[in-house]
C-alpha cells in the first residue's frame, strides 16, 4: 500500500487527510468516503466559498509533509547575508 497525502477546500471548509491505498483512484475515494461519513472532518477556514480545491500526493513515509505552527519562528531567519552595511575601505 502506498501513503498518500489529501487536502481539499470546499466551502470554507479545509480538508487534510493522510491515508493508505493501493493507488491513486482508490486514495481519492477513501478521503471522498470519509467527507461523506463525517470521519474526515474539515476545519473552517472562510476563504475559497464555493470554489473546490483538492491535491493528492504520494508522500514518503521518511520525510515530514506537514509543518506545525508551533514548529516555527515569528520572524524572518537568513543564512549570513552576502553583502553587510558599513564603513567603506576607501
Amino acid at each position: 500500500m502506498k501513503l498518500y497525502r489529501i487536502q481539499a477546500r470546499c466551502n470554507n471548509l479545509y480538508f487534510d487527510k493522510m491515508l493508505e491505498a493501493d493507488n491513486d483512484a482508490a486514495a481519492l475515494e477513501a478521503f471522498s468516503n470519509g467527507v461523506n461519513s463525517g470521519e474526515i472532518v474539515g476545519a473552517d477556514e472562510s476563504f475559497y466559498d464555493e470554489r473546490v480545491y483538492v491535491t493528492f500526493e504520494e508522500v514518503d513515509r521518511d520525510v515530514i509533509t506537514t509543518a506545525g505552527v508551533g514548529k516555527t519562528s515569528v520572524g524572518v531567519q537568513v543564512g549570513k547575508p552576502s553583502v553587510s552595511s558599513g564603513e567603506s575601505n576607501s
